[in-house]
């Protein structure tokens, strides 16, 4: 069969953002690769950030480009391929994967397929522009369908889940049963290179990698796209699925530290708790952590206790502000109560915890910061090892997105933690710091010996939160003539 070409983009930043976008390997067309493969297709990756990682251009006069260029993606695009697929996986990377498009367009004629959680809600952005086809939802039995399609000379139009310039999609596309997906083809990417960065969404300390058990999400998280995307359904790898691929993970890549990307993980406890136990049961010695927000409804003690015995050594908890009001706006409830419980269990537990929290709303007050500000230092109390504070910025097509309609940038760079875009940006900026500084100063007077810690784990690289991430990435980008992205720099 034809070769098929599939291109990941590369990140995209503002200069020296620390709270910019995190590296990880690109699991989507990882997925997509290794079912197209059952069905006897030749597939070539191109990851543009994986590739090089330390390549770093200016991009569009505010922003860094880290990866591969346009010139770069097109020198390796094959003149043979049947069809070329990109991967918009977020707002930030959609105008260059336009650009890209048709820069492919012109110099192959041959056709350009988009999909991606960006394009799913947003696929007019590219239909306009006269891409050919783009996927919605999940894309790996669609974009089988229509390749087959093309060969048979048909013209794409009419296959459920694909829109063309000009019409929407006729039906959802059909999905695959999550256990007759094979494994991610990792073998098509430059992992090596992942871990020379010494970044990623989550902690680690060897060689990590990503991993999803479960598509969609059961709850409606307003400022979120996910409970549109997968039409509020949740759906999941068996648990000896799920164990098979640590497994693999484990004894075929090396992989040391697994980070569960899923939208919620425990949405099934039962499933949850049966998979860390199996973990144990099978002396899989891997590090799991779940730097995604665990809702604390489907968290107990219990749960907790099984989750450390098989493993899970980081978990982040999501309240997103201390002011009910602002949760209520997110849809986002929380039981405060139970929410501290747990984070004290997670300490007991020797889980490192990671709290998160977004300000900004548009009507969020002074007395809402404060509430949240409470909530930060109870949390630092009561032992939390890390926090993370992101100023709101729209996912476009989420519910809280529309009050930002007409002011977020049309072709939406700049839509990230850092929106700069924003009128308001400066405050909100000055609000974070604050929020950090009192997290710090608390850290100092309550968890002196932490202090220690984070510090030894950054001068390893061998990070335990987020935050020491953060900070290793900041030393580097600011050490005098260093022009690399990340703290490792070539050929160490």
């Amino acid at each position: 069969m034809g070769l098929i070409q599939i291109v990941s983009p590369p990140l995209i930043a503002y200069d020296r953002d620390i709270f910019g976008m995190i590296p990880s390997p690109p699991i989507g067309i990882a997925s997509i690769a290794a079912y197209m493969r059952q069905y006897g297709f030749v597939v070539n990756l191109i990851d543009a950030f994986g590739i090089n990682p330390f390549q770093t251009k200016k991009y569009q006069d505010k922003f860094v480009l880290i990866g591969l260029d346009i010139e770069d993606i097109l020198e390796r695009i094959d003149m043979e391929a049947e069809i070329i697929g990109i991967s918009v996986h977020s707002s930030m990377v959609a105008k260059f994967c336009i650009d890209l498009a048709l820069a492919v367009k012109a110099k192959t004629n041959k056709p350009v397929v988009v999909g991606g959680p960006h394009i799913s809600l947003n696929y007019r952005q590219f239909n306009m522009e006269g891409i050919d086809f783009a996927v919605i939802g999940e894309g790996e039995r669609t974009l089988v369908q229509l390749v087959e399609t093309l060969r048979n000379g048909g013209d794409g139009k009419g296959i459920g889940g694909v829109a063309t310039p000009g019409t929407t999609p006729v039906q959802e596309g059909e999905v695959v049963e999550m256990d007759a997906l094979p494994l991610p083809a990792w073998d098509l990417l430059p992992l090596e290179n992942y871990w020379r960065t010494r970044m990623n969404h989550s902690p680690f300390k060897g060689k990590f990698i990503p991993m999803i058990t479960s598509r969609g999400c059961p709850f409606k998280c307003s400022f979120c796209t996910t409970p549109l995307t997968s039409r509020g359904k949740w759906r999941a790898f068996s648990e000896d699925r799920v164990v098979k691929e640590i497994k693999e993970l484990h004894t075929v890549y090396g992989v040391e530290d697994i980070a569960i990307q899923d939208d919620n993980f425990s949405a099934n406890p039962g499933r949850a708790i049966r998979i860390c136990q199996m973990i144990k049961e099978q002396g899989i010695r891997v590090r799991l952590s779940l730097p995604s927000g665990v809702r604390t409804e489907t968290l107990t003690p219990h749960t907790l206790d099984v989750f450390r015995q098989g493993g899970v050594s980081y978990l982040s908890l999501s309240p997103e502000s201390g002011s009910k009001k602002i949760r209520r706006l997110m849809n986002k409830p929380l039981n405060e109560k139970k929410f501290y419980e747990l984070q004290k269990h997670c300490r007991e537990l020797n889980i490192r915890t990671g709290i998160c929290f977004i300000i900004g709303n548009p009507k969020e007050t002074m007395k809402d910061i404060l509430l949240t500000s409470k909530m930060i230092a109870r949390t630092i109390l009561n032992g939390a090892d890390d926090i993370s504070v992101f100023i709101f910025s729209p996912l476009p097509g989420a519910p809280m997105a529309r009050e930002f309609e007409e002011k977020f940038p049309k072709d939406f760079l700049g839509l990230c933690w850092t929106p700069k875009w924003r009128k308001d940006y400066p405050k909100w900026a000055i609000i974070r710091n604050l929020l950090y500084l009192e997290y710090l100063v608390l850290k100092i007077i309550f968890q002196p010996l932490s202090i220690w810690r984070h510090i030894r784990n950054i001068l390893r690289r061998e990070y335990e939160t987020k935050g020491e991430m953060g900070i290793g990435r900041l030393i580097a980008n600011h050490v005098p003539g260093n022009k690399k992205a990340w703290p490792v720099k070539p050929g160490e």
